[in-house]
């Protein structure tokens, strides 16, 4: 008896644990379309992204420089 009341409760928590129905595939695409909402770190990333834009430009110039020098030694 214990034995099958233990396999009807792992067969209870294996089914709450499937796959979604279509309607919440539904209802994720929705979210996707929805504009992102505003965080509290919107501040924090949108400095990160720019810091990132600033590196991004001094690489390029630093590529040029050493390209410059190059072309200027030979």
């Amino acid at each position: 008896m214990r034995t099958r009341n233990l396999v009807c409760a792992v067969a209870l928590v294996v089914s709450g644990c499937g796959g979604a129905s279509s309607d919440s595939d539904s209802s994720d695409s929705q979210r996707e379309a929805a504009e992102p909402r505003e965080t509290v770190f919107d501040p924090l990333t949108s400095t990160i992204d720019r810091a990132e834009g600033v590196q991004q430009t001094v690489d390029e110039q630093a590529a040029e420089q050493r390209r410059q020098i190059e072309e200027a030694e030979q």
